[in-house]
């Protein structure tokens, strides 16, 4: 602010001569003020010799310069103030947080995959050469004992081979006891030859015979051996292949027999894919069974989830969609290899066949429908839990935020155990009863003795009219 002392425009003097000031050294009040105000310096700027110029011509920049100064300290003034307002108010004003209490859950890790469902011991009967079928016994969804029917086949040409066979055992029987006569004729005829060998041997002896006589005798003898062999002979190939035709009527019977498709165990017929009078190629399919007794899973998993996976883990399998029951069972086996879909072409994953076998059947699951497969690889149990999003890391050391009795934020180291998608297992640190900090404002760390609060619900959104 200007002093007092200075000369209204209106009312100012014309400033002294220099000759004036320099030669004559006024004397009284006036001098004094006047001789104070010359041994002051001015700062340069704003208060420079155009304040104290009564010069009318410079009244406008004068009174400019003043406008531009006020408004400066009063835009300075105004912004430390507000700072110091800001300042004060997030030291005081408590940070708004989301909190919870830890609570008790079943945590796990686990590995998901999609499989199909099947019964125990499901399989498919497959023909046993170029058939048809003669009647169906049976009908989907029945329930049959291990030995019964379900299907009777035919088969012509087997059924030709069989009476040919037949037809010929009855040739090789007749053979065979012709053989049978012609080695006793021939045993006989032996017989006689040595009699009369031995005879001819005395009446040599007594010289009633020559010796050629003898030998006629002897040669007689041995011919009859010779043929006595040979009929022996035939008579062993005749009862081998009597024999031989013996296996193949027995083989071709058992063909005839497979004709009658029977129940290898207690069963349920799935699906029956022939009717009478339908031809059927060898290896053909005729019907599904598969054991009610026992539902299980056929999966897939991919190569880094099967490392992991291991026999008799626990399963969930359920119908895929929402809301869907959950059935209990174990991983019972796991393929050693994995394998390429080679229909999905050379750039597909391999992946590894695995098998669940549910622990009860549950009569709901349809053999062949597509499920999902929850592999459990670690559980545990009621286990004192919180939000990943709550446990925070501080040179590796875990601590969460827990609220006080006076509603500030305090520090407190954790220990940690299963580590899940969802939540953490803690082991100590927390009680039950903590408040803990779930979600603070990502533009307000929080500090020690920091006074929290928690964010009340907001009322419904109103729709505009």
């Amino acid at each position: 602010m200007l002093p007092d002392s200075f000369p209204d425009a209106s009312t100012a003097q014309p400033d002294p001569a220099p000759s004036d000031l320099a030669g004559e050294q006024p004397s009284g009040p006036a001098h004094s003020k006047q001789g104070s105000l010359a041994a002051t310096p001015l700062s340069p700027g704003l208060f420079d010799d155009d304040l104290y110029n009564d010069d009318p011509a410079t009244q406008p920049r004068r009174g400019l310069k003043w406008i531009v100064a006020s408004g400066l300290v009063l835009v300075l003034g105004l912004g430390g103030w507000l700072g110091y307002r800001t300042w004060q108010r997030r030291s005081v004003d408590p940070v708004v947080v989301t909190t919870g209490n830890p609570s008790r859950d079943t945590l796990e890790n686990r590995v998901d995959a999609s499989g199909v469902m099947s019964l125990g011991n499901q399989q498919t009967l497959k023909a046993p050469g170029d058939v048809t079928v003669e009647s169906v016994l049976v009908e989907e969804r029945q329930r049959v004992a291990r030995g019964t029917v379900l299907l009777r086949l035919r088969d012509r040409d087997l059924e030709q081979q069989l009476d040919e066979a037949q037809i010929q055992t009855e040739i090789l029987q007749l053979q065979l006891q012709r053989q049978r006569e012609v080695r006793q004729d021939r045993q006989r005829t032996v017989q006689r030859a040595q009699e009369r060998l031995s005879e001819s041997q005395s009446l040599l002896e007594q010289g009633f015979i020559s010796e050629d006589e003898y030998d006629g005798d002897r040669n007689d003898l041995e011919t009859a051996q010779s043929e006595l062999r040979g009929a022996e002979v035939d008579l062993q190939q005749s009862e081998l292949q009597i024999r031989q035709n013996q296996a193949t009527l027995a083989n071709l019977r058992a063909r005839l027999a497979d004709n009658a498709i029977v129940a290898p165990f207690d069963a349920v017929v799935l699906n029956i894919d022939v009717q009478p009078g339908d031809g059927v190629q060898s290896e053909g399919n005729l019907l599904t069974i598969g054991d009610p007794a026992q539902e299980v899973v056929l999966f897939d998993l991919m190569t880094l989830d099967a490392n992991q996976v291991s026999v008799n883990m626990p399963v969930r399998v359920s119908v895929i969609g929402p809301s869907a029951e959950s059935y209990a069972g174990r991983v019972v086996s796991i393929a050693p290899q994995a394998i390429t879909d080679s229909e999905s072409g050379g750039g597909s994953q391999a992946m590894v066949k695995a098998v669940a076998r549910l622990d009860r059947p549950s009569g709901m699951l349809i053999p062949g429908g597509a499920v999902s497969v929850e592999v459990i690889l670690v559980q545990r149990q009621d286990a004192l839990a919180l939000p990943t999003n709550a446990i925070q890391q501080d040179d590796g050391d875990a601590y969460v935020w827990v609220v006080d009795g006076q509603g500030r934020a305090q520090k407190r180291p954790v220990t940690t155990g299963l580590d899940t998608l969802e939540a953490v297992e803690i082991l100590s640190g927390i009680e039950e009863t903590d408040t803990i900090i779930l979600n603070a404002p990502p533009d307000q760390p929080l500090v020690e003795g920091m006074a929290v609060e928690t964010s009340p619900p907001g009322p419904p959104p109103q729709n505009s009219p």
